[in-house]
């Protein structure tokens, strides 16, 4: 008798506990990769912080070899701080099927940059821009001619040497490396 209670009393056990409780939960949707948005844009102040004497242009190539278009930038930056100035050369390329199809599909194409810094002083003397780099033994002095917008006195292009028409640019954002 005492063997039955025991055996009755598992099955009872078994049954109640042991049973599935159904759920009316709706198993989540497949994981899909979300489309990435550009960030909104918000217009900074010229460099440095505010400063609206500082003048910015640049000069920008493209040149297409092969399957790839190789770019290269020069952008200078001049009266922001007593005399100094800066001169950035820009370089990288980038295949223009693969960059549609990656914007095309909602993502951003990177590709590396290689930049180089060039630091130094400028000299506005009749209407010509001297640019002097601080290290006169690796680079050279470029001269800039200035050209004004018709019957004002505001700058609408500088040239160089070779006559390269440099345009006006937004002023790049102060970056801090750590």
């Amino acid at each position: 008798m005492k063997n039955l209670f025991i055996i009755t009393t598992l099955l009872i056990c078994g049954s109640a506990f042991g049973q599935k409780k159904k759920s009316n939960k709706v198993p989540p949707p497949p994981i899909v990769a979300p489309k990435i948005n550009p960030p909104a844009t918000e217009k900074v102040p010229d460099y440095p912080y505010g400063n609206d004497s500082a003048k910015c242009y640049i000069y920008r190539t493209e040149e297409k070899k092969d399957s790839l278009v190789y770019v290269t930038e020069n952008f200078l930056e001049y009266g922001w701080v007593a005399s100094n100035a800066r001169m950035i050369i820009t370089t990288y390329s980038f295949d223009p099927i693969k960059k549609q199809q990656v914007e095309k599909d909602g993502y951003i194409y990177g590709q590396s940059k290689t930049m180089q810094y060039i630091d130094g002083e400028f000299a506005l003397e009749k209407g010509n821009l001297t640019f002097t780099p601080y290290k006169k033994e690796k680079f050279d002095i470029r001269h800039f001619k200035l050209v004004y917008k018709p019957k004002t006195q505001k700058v609408n292009y500088i040239k160089d040497e070779n006559d390269y028409q440099y345009k006006i640019g937004d002023c790049p954002v102060p970056t801090v490396s750590l």
